[in-house]
């Protein structure tokens, strides 16, 4: 799995109340939003086995649950509808439950959000079709996204059509709209590296970026650092022990994959704030959990 594609399944998982109003607000007004329970992905066995990006159960406020199904696609396929539609029949077979089976299209489809039918050869009253919910993002406008309340837009707004906006500021708008939200360091920190990895700047942009930043005042140029120089920086200025261990399991996942036990123990024994900020930054260059002193 791409790093790029693991954080972005990343982002969605950790803002996953958000992805439902904005994808899905009808059901995200049924839903006991606080209580999602994330399940087991690896659903699809034998020949066709293949690993679901995001299921999760979404209780709700009439009782029951609803079975949500998240796939994350770079681009529109036409071979996308039926491939979620083996998906809900086998998350039906194993959940039993309704589910909801929501697509992102990095790159391509329609642009927004649009429920979208796969029927079969037979059209007819008495035959039921697969729906799904498509969410295309590179046709959907940043500013609208950048003026909503949730906070999983501003980092989305850094893949969609900038509009009248440079590249460089759009990149300062999407930090400028995280960096002054109520959110903790971590998650503050995870929209600002999904800003940082999907609206790169070339090298010419990044010395312009730099003089923008320049020109800001001194107290708001932190939220336009590297997102390793920020979360170091407000990490050993809060004191806060514990977003760096976040900060530090999600480097090592993205880095390394699934994090062995015995390291997520270490990682859960370490009280020093400047040891937890030197694997932060250490983690980007290491070639082994081994190297960092995680695994004996």
């Amino acid at each position: 799995m791409p790093p790029h594609d693991r954080l972005f399944k990343t982002i969605l998982r950790a803002f996953f109340a958000d992805l439902l109003r904005l994808a899905a607000p009808a059901v995200a007004r049924q839903a006991l939003l606080a209580k999602i329970a994330f399940l087991d992905k690896e659903l699809l066995t034998g020949a066709d086995r293949r690993e679901a990006d995001l299921l999760a159960r979404v209780p709700l406020r009439s009782g029951g649950s609803l079975l949500v199904h998240v796939e994350v696609e770079a681009r529109a396929r036409p071979r996308m509808p039926r491939r979620l539609r083996t998906y809900a029949s086998r998350i039906q077979a194993s959940y039993d439950g309704q589910v909801l089976s929501l697509v992102l299209y990095i790159r391509g489809g329609e642009p927004g959000v649009c429920w979208q039918e796969l029927d079969g050869e037979v059209r007819a009253p008495e035959v039921t079709s697969f729906r799904y919910v498509a969410f295309g993002l590179a046709g959907c406008r940043a500013a609208e996204y950048l003026a909503r309340p949730e906070p999983l837009a501003w980092g989305l707004a850094a893949v969609m059509d900038p509009g009248p906006l440079s590249r460089i500021e759009l990149r300062l708008a999407c930090l400028q709209r995280i960096g002054g939200a109520k959110l903790s360091v971590e998650r503050r920190g995870l929209l600002a590296d999904f800003v940082d990895a999907y609206l790169p700047l070339t090298p010419e942009e990044e010395e312009e970026y730099k003089i923008a930043v320049g020109g800001k005042p001194k107290e708001t140029r932190a939220m336009f650092m590297t997102w390793s120089e920020r979360l170091r920086a407000e990490g050993v200025r809060e004191g806060r022990r514990e977003a760096l261990k976040g900060v530090l399991l999600r480097l090592l996942e993205k880095r390394f994959g699934s994090v062995p036990q015995k390291a997520l123990q270490k990682i859960e024994s370490l009280k020093s704030v400047p040891r937890l900020t030197e694997l932060c930054e250490q983690v980007l260059t290491a070639s082994s959990l081994k190297e960092l002193g995680l695994l004996r």
